[in-house]
């Protein structure tokens, strides 16, 4: 899950800075290579290299691996069950704190929805 969260929001502050792959490497000093992976979400960095990151992209270290719920970055492929509804908002901080919570709670019950659905899904095995 987290090195989804890592490949999301690298790929963003690269957007938003108009980098490549390349020009990450270059402003990080980790190799092309892995920041190839890293961007496909297959690379396992260690704390340094996330520093390195982070620092190359003028961010705190920590909002590399901020999961955004509501963040159109995380999945507008993601299908919503009807009932429910993706938005994104700017609060005061103990607003956003509540807000926060009840979108755990809430991607908690998607997900036993989302496993219940898929275990109906499969087919039965027989011996």
């Amino acid at each position: 899950m987290y090195l989804e969260i890592l490949k999301i929001n690298v790929r963003r502050f690269m957007i938003e800075r108009g980098w490549n792959k390349a020009e990450l490497s270059r402003q990080s000093g980790i190799s092309p290579a892995f920041i190839c992976e890293i961007v496909d979400g297959t690379g396992n960095p260690s704390i340094k290299t996330l520093e390195a990151i982070a620092k190359a992209l003028n961010v705190e270290a920590p909002r590399l691996l901020e999961h955004h719920v509501n963040d159109t970055w995380i999945g507008d492929a993601i299908k919503l069950p009807p009932g429910y509804e993706r938005v994104s908002a700017i609060l005061p901080t103990f607003d956003a704190y509540l807000v926060k919570k009840k979108a755990m709670e809430t991607q908690m019950k998607l997900n036993k929805l989302k496993s219940k659905t898929s275990k109906r899904k499969r087919p039965s095995k027989k011996s």
